[in-house]
């Protein structure tokens, strides 16, 4: 969308909540972290589903967003004009489309940055967000200059050796409820340092964790450095809605995919979210403690 924007002459800054983890950097061409730069004329929001999850560094614009262009059905429209497509598997998806509509011009930048985005949600076109349009629209982004094999390589193949010592010791700290169907991860701060790792190196631990069989419903717990507790939760089927367990806590996202942040202690989120949980499992699965 920077890109798009430029190309037409605009002035255009980026801005995130805290770092950018390391295997997607090529994405911000390296940049580490993307502050804002200047008093903007318009705010646009892209892939953000609540206020909420503009996180602390950019909550001061909360209530000035001009446009959200999202794919999580959860968005609650808080912006002026909202562009919202439930049914797609990504932001990147939605903006190709927004692109088509209003006869942008891509390049191999934005073709890049797009692809980079559909196969990252779609984790790699395994999820089944996954649809036949976003073959096509992936096919369409190939067709331009880009190594697309070297995108997907970097996002999802290539870790540093801490992080991999830290997916064993969170496999040791995995909590199993309700016969395996509730499988939730606590990752401490002291943990983190126990391991020497980063907090973006534990931030695809869910996707490590939902391979467990029998799981129904997963989540890690990560406690940030301001002393919260932010949740990743992972549905296994269509029959539990995650969207509504983080919709509990503020939070929100897809029907197998969705985030909160809890002000709590690591213990308290745990049990906080556990209850959530139990309260929304499907028929059969209470008693099975």
């Amino acid at each position: 969308l920077k890109r798009a924007f430029e190309n037409l002459g605009r002035r255009v800054c980026v801005a995130a909540t805290g770092t950018v983890d390391q295997n997607l950097r090529h994405i911000t061409d390296g940049a580490e972290e993307l502050k804002p730069r200047f008093l903007p004329s318009a705010i646009v929001t892209v892939d953000v589903a609540t206020q909420q999850m503009l996180g602390p560094d950019l909550m001061m614009y909360a209530d000035s967003v001009d446009y959200s262009i999202d794919h999580h059905y959860t968005n609650t429209e808080y912006a002026r004009n909202n562009i919202v497509v439930g049914s797609a598997s990504s932001a990147g998806e939605v903006l190709f489309d927004l692109f088509r509509a209003c006869s942008v011009e891509l390049d191999d930048i934005i073709a890049e940055k797009l692809y980079a985005a559909i196969a990252f949600d779609t984790g790699c076109f395994r999820y089944s967000n996954t649809t036949a349009h976003t073959h096509e629209v992936a096919a369409e982004l190939m067709s331009y200059s880009f190594d697309a094999p070297s995108v997907v390589r970097k996002m999802f193949d290539i870790v540093p050796l801490r992080q991999l010592k830290m997916e064993r010791a969170a496999l040791d700290a995995v909590h199993l409820y309700h016969h395996g169907a509730v499988v939730l991860l606590p990752i401490t701060r002291a943990m983190l340092a126990e391991n020497g790792a980063l907090d973006e190196d534990v931030a695809g631990m869910v996707s490590l964790v939902r391979r467990i069989e029998g799981a129904v419903v997963c989540a890690t717990l990560k406690e940030t450095k301001e002393g919260d507790v932010k949740v990743s939760l992972r549905s296994a089927d269509d029959i539990f809605d995650v969207s509504a367990v983080a919709a509990v806590f503020g939070g929100g996202g897809h029907v197998k995919a969705s985030g909160c942040l809890i002000k709590a202690s690591v213990e308290e989120a745990e049990a906080r979210l556990l209850a959530a949980i139990e309260a929304r499992l499907p028929s059969g699965k209470e008693s099975d403690v």
